[in-house]
């Protein structure tokens, strides 16, 4: 796969009955990668945990005018995770949860290519209590609510916190932030956007 600068490197070691735990980050590499060993839990969890929710198609985020077409992403053959070759769309890591679903849902976006800003140029500016949106393939409407904005060195990011399972119905996007390393070929920090899942509201029958 090509380069497409901004999306940063991963990898990880799932193991026993965790979906994502002994994080150990790459410097290596400049594409979203993460690499695993599959398991029969992740497998069953995945695939039963997934079946009724519905696949998500578009991105929607007002607030910086981006609507991003999601690309449901797996692993190459050496355990990478695919990403997109352009910098307008997103990538959906479909091994884990889908948006709306109980756990962390993670849509990677590159912050630059080779051709200037990228699709998450701007990810920075989202502040707490703004809202994203996640379009599935049956034309319902997810809406997620930004509930924290971190920045952390490359070699350190909480694999587990971004990935890793959760009771809460969680959103996180990812992409590349801070002074690009010329000698490492990616950028030194990694921004993450945590949002969760508005529960939709329902009418009072009340009165």
């Amino acid at each position: 796969m090509k380069w497409i600068g901004g999306v940063f490197t991963f990898s990880f070691i799932l193991f026993m009955s965790s979906w994502f735990a002994q994080p150990a980050i790459a410097n290596g590499s400049t594409d979203f990668v993460v690499k695993m060993a599959e398991t029969k839990s992740a497998q069953s969890l995945t695939s039963s945990g997934n079946a009724s929710t519905p696949l998500p198609s578009q991105l929607i985020i007002p607030k910086l005018h981006i609507k991003a077409f999601i690309k449901g992403m797996g692993l190459t053959n050496q355990g990478e995770m695919s990403v997109p070759d352009n910098g307008h769309d997103v990538a959906w890591f479909k091994l884990g949860a889908r948006p709306g679903e109980e756990g962390n849902a993670v849509i990677a976006g590159h912050v630059d290519d080779q051709k200037g800003p990228a699709i998450f140029y701007h990810l920075d500016k989202l502040t707490k209590g703004d809202e994203i949106f996640v379009t599935d393939q049956q034309g319902d409407q997810l809406t997620f609510v930004v509930t924290n904005k971190a920045s952390y060195p490359r070699d350190s990011a909480p694999i587990r916190e971004i990935f890793g399972p959760t009771f809460q119905h969680q959103l996180n996007l990812i992409t590349c932030t801070g002074t690009f390393d010329h000698k490492q070929k990616t950028h030194e920090r990694r921004l993450v956007i945590y949002t969760s899942l508005r529960p939709e509201k329902t009418a009072d029958v009340s009165h």
